[in-house]
């Protein structure tokens, strides 16, 4: 029986994809040889006899002697891990390809060197910047109590503004005192004028006068020496009960005026009470609301657990299941117990605000029968006062009389030299009414300018905007004693927002006012804001500070400053009523 022919096929194999895979390119000599080689080297170790070669993808077998050769053969070892690993041999051009790709990373890779390079050269940048503005931080120059708030936090307010009221009870009545000394100083003021005229038109008359009552005094000197006597003491009895009458006016005017004062704070106590009641009114209806709320979630609470208990007896659910529901449930109704707590304690303050209400509306009530009492009191008092007044005047009256008839009977006998001691004093009573006049205008302008103080003062009590802004950090509260300087609000100016960077001082060298910068919000990361420098810190943030280093003492280490560059934003961009004072930047100076 003749023998069977054997095939290789990994050879065969591997001679077909060597010659798919040519496409007439010729291999190196080595390549040839050592492929030539393996196959002779099998070809011997088989069966004579003629082996198949398989021509071409689906030609039939074809007996050959002597295996072609007609194009190279892959090598062996090539063949045997082609076939086993099942992949093609690599093709020519992926080597050049991958040089080509490592050639484009490395350019593309300079590039970018090149142009950060190139870039770091004529810019400057840094990360520690912030967004800063105006705060003008209101504050009363007056003490007084809040009365109003008329603005809230974060709101849009406008210059000029009323932003808080202060009681003005007290500033008010200051002013109507000095608008009072005003008129009576003015009125002071005229009656001198009117001296000083008269003084001058009647002084050669008074002398004339002066003669004739001296000429008639001498006949009665004696008897006019008694009565002025005894008119001296009628007049000190007079003038003592005046005095006591013009006390108790001064007493009762005080009682009317406090009377009043007390009928205006009264008016505010009743006012601010009212408001009280409102406030804990709203407090029920929220805690009521609260309550209900939370009965709501008590009823559920309570059904989940019920209906969690139940699975748990079927074996529906876990134990812990249930026992979260049933603590779930007893935390609800503990919750509820607190809110009801919380009805009562708003009911009980709303009673307290009633009755104090009640209480302060009746003792404005009674104000006025008080105002009406102490007004009848200085009624009667101003009669005494008018009464004693008049004994006054009929005391003196009857002195002077006494006294007159002494003068006359002492003219009588200098009448000659009374006229013209009278002639002489003329020009000098006329100097002293002028005096008296221009004392009486200073004090006229003494008195406007008190008024101009008290009216000041009322008008500090109506706090208003200095700016445009936006409220922040208010700490003002209804009811609050304030003093001046006592902070109440903070005011964030509008359209007032620039950077300060700080920057290294190796950094500086080329920036200078006017440079473009362009500025990176951390919280707007892709909308770059425009700018340029304004103005460069004129010391280093390290010689602001509140200990600042003494490089004298101690080691010294060099530590690199950092000086403040203030960068303000071009006008016109959009968001940046979106910015907030105290934000995080990242500023970039092109300085060349």
């Amino acid at each position: 029986m003749p023998a069977t022919p054997r095939t290789d096929p990994p050879v065969e194999v591997g001679a077909n994809r060597l010659r798919r895979s040519a496409s007439g390119a010729e291999r190196v000599p080595e390549a040839l040889d050592a492929a030539r080689a393996a196959e002779r080297g099998k070809t011997a170790a088989t069966l004579t006899g003629p082996t198949p070669t398989r021509h071409g993808s689906g030609a039939a077998v074809v007996e050959s002697p002597e295996p072609r050769h007609d194009f190279p053969a892959r090598p062996p070892e090539e063949a045997r891990d082609s076939e086993e690993t099942g992949q093609p041999s690599r093709a020519p051009w992926v080597r050049p390809l991958m040089f080509l790709v490592i050639a484009i990373v490395v350019v593309y890779g300079a590039t970018v060197a090149m142009a950060h390079w190139r870039f770091s050269k004529t810019h400057v940048s840094t990360d520690n910047a912030t967004v800063t503005s105006d705060v003008v931080q209101i504050a009363p120059q007056v003490s007084g109590t809040v009365r109003q708030i008329l603005v809230s936090e974060n709101q849009q307010v406008k210059k000029g503004q009323l932003l808080v009221v202060l009681d003005d009870a007290t500033y008010r009545a200051n002013v109507a005192q000095a608008r009072a000394n005003l008129d009576a100083a003015i009125a002071s003021a005229k009656g001198a004028g009117l001296s000083v005229a008269l003084t001058s038109e009647t002084g050669a008359a008074q002398v004339t006068q002066a003669q004739g009552i001296v000429s008639q005094a001498e006949s009665s000197i004696s008897s006019a020496t008694a009565d002025v006597a005894k008119a001296a003491a009628g007049v000190a009895t007079a003038r003592a009960t005046a005095k006591g009458a013009e006390a108790s006016v001064g007493a009762s005017q005080a009682a009317v005026n406090q009377a009043i004062s007390s009928k205006s704070r009264l008016a505010d106590a009743v006012n601010s009470a009212r408001a009280q009641v409102e406030t804990a009114r709203a407090g029920v209806r929220a805690a009521q609301a609260s309550a209900e709320a939370q009965q709501a979630v008590l009823e559920r609470a309570a059904r989940d657990a019920q209906r969690y208990q139940a699975l748990l007896a079927q074996g529906a659910v876990s134990e812990q299941l249930a026992d979260t529901a049933t603590a779930t449930a007893r935390q609800s109704r503990a919750q509820l117990e607190t809110a009801s707590q919380g009805v009562a304690q708003a009911q009980a303050t709303l009673t307290q605000r009633q009755a104090d209400l009640n209480a302060a509306e009746q003792q404005y009530k009674s104000a006025d029968a008080a105002i009406a009492q102490a007004r009848a009191q200085l009624a009667a008092v101003r009669e005494q006062a008018v009464a004693a007044n008049a004994g006054i005047n009929q005391a003196q009256a009857q002195q002077e009389a006494s006294r007159q008839m002494v003068r006359q009977a002492e003219a009588r006998h200098e009448q000659a030299l009374g006229q013209l001691s009278q002639a002489r004093t003329a020009p000098r009573q006329v100097e002293v009414s002028t005096s008296a006049q221009a004392q009486a205008q200073a004090k006229i302008e003494q008195a406007r300018a008190a008024l101009n103080a008290a009216q000041i003062q009322l008008d500090y009590t109506r706090i208003t905007a200095p700016a445009d802004g936006r409220v922040s950090k208010k700490t003002a509260e209804v009811g609050a004693l304030v003093q001046p300087g006592t902070p109440l609000m903070a005011l964030v100016q509008d359209n007032s927002l620039w950077v300060v960077a700080n920057y290294k001082e190796t950094q500086l060298a080329g920036v200078t006012a006017g440079r473009p910068a362009e500025i990176e919000v951390d919280g707007f990361p892709s909308h770059p804001f425009k700018g340029h420098v304004d103005s460069i810190s004129a010391a280093t943030g390290a010689t602001f500070a509140l200990l600042p280093p003494d490089n004298a003492t101690g080691n010294f280490t060099k530590v690199v400053q950092r000086i403040p560059v203030k960068i303000v934003f071009d006008p016109n961009q959009p968001d940046l009523d979106k910015l907030r004072a105290g934000m995080s930047v990242t500023a970039t100076i092109e300085t060349n």
